[in-house]
């Protein structure tokens, strides 16, 4: 299966920035142990832990927060920012949305292409349906192109029975009445 090499640089990009973003730190929000996925990186010689606080500043408001600790092996704290623990986090979640997406990309390829005919030597049998519809184009415009050509051809008639039928009335050779009606029966023929 052929990628295009700047469609993945920016899928790699987006998801990278979809896996810090929304996976790290929104779902990390909702769903703060996946965080620790991140424990190699931040805490690598301690025990990565949260601590949740919550607090009722005023009545019918809470508001939970989150606080991150890397606890040594002496049992010291050290409290973790949540930019480097979701950074790491979020890089490693956003590789693994890019794996997905390039493994479903090609599950995908793979049955467009059993479903649009294309064969193991990779060409496809919608080449003939190509011919065929560029065969009908071309027979449908030299249809075209004749008909506007009539119409022409037509329209170069009736500007020469208007002549003349000018030049009969200017000679008084017609009534005016006899002018009109078949002055409207020429402009119905177009």
């Amino acid at each position: 299966m052929k990628f295009n090499t700047s469609a993945l640089i920016w899928t790699f990009l987006w998801s990278l920035f979809m896996g810090v973003t929304a996976i790290a730190i929104g779902f990390g929000a909702l769903f703060p142990s996946m965080n620790l996925i991140s424990k190699p990186f931040v805490c690598p010689n301690g025990k990565m832990d949260h601590v949740d606080q919550v607090y009722n500043p005023y009545p019918g408001t809470t508001i939970t927060t989150i606080t991150w600790y890397c606890i040594d092996s002496r049992g010291g704290k050290t409290e973790l920012g949540i930019f480097p623990m979701s950074l790491y986090a979020g890089l490693i979640y956003g590789v693994l949305l890019f794996l997905v997406i390039i493994v479903g990309m090609a599950i995908l390829g793979r049955y467009g292409r059993s479903r649009s005919g294309i064969g193991d030597t990779g060409e496809s049998v919608s080449v003939e349906k190509a011919e065929k519809f560029r065969r009908q184009t071309e027979q449908f415009r030299e249809q075209r192109l004749a008909q506007i050509e009539n119409k022409s051809e037509s329209s170069r008639d009736a500007l020469e029975k208007m002549k003349e039928l000018k030049r009969l009335r200017e000679a008084n050779l017609i009534s005016e009445a006899e002018y009109q009606s078949k002055r409207a029966e020429i402009l119905k023929e177009l």
